[in-house]
């Protein structure tokens, strides 16, 4: 039950919203750099794939092949370490809603990211 609440949970942080950011990109109503627009993009897109990994894990699914879930774990790892060196978009967070705030949103969302990256490590061994 846990799985199946968390995947729900994060497919509905990372997709629903997607067509919704697209259009504030497109009307112009997003005023972030495109620096952190195509950051937020390539981490939706990014973790949407990953949300493949868990469905096949809840279902028992076979999706791919371990060895690319194996390298798309990796790669997620170090995209979740990278943002404490260097992120345009929680720079931009930062200038926005102010370093505290921000920190404490960054880490509620990698606790919320960490049943997605036990699944898929779960998944792919």
């Amino acid at each position: 039950m846990f799985w199946q609440i968390s995947f729900w949970i994060l497919a509905a942080l990372i997709v629903l919203p997607f067509p919704f950011k697209v259009f504030e990109y497109i009307s112009g109503k997003d005023k972030s750099p495109l620096i952190v627009k195509v950051e937020e993009v390539a981490n939706a897109m990014f973790m949407a794939l990953g949300l493949v990994a868990f469905h096949g894990f809840i279902t028992g699914t076979v999706y791919l092949t371990p060895a690319f879930w194996k390298g798309w774990l990796f790669i997620a790892i170090a995209w979740s370490v990278l943002p404490i060196f260097w992120s345009p978009k929680l720079a931009y967070a930062a200038e926005v809603m102010g370093k505290n705030k921000m920190r404490m949103v960054a880490g509620v969302s990698c606790i919320l990211y960490l049943p997605l990256l036990f699944a898929v490590y779960f998944y792919a061994f």
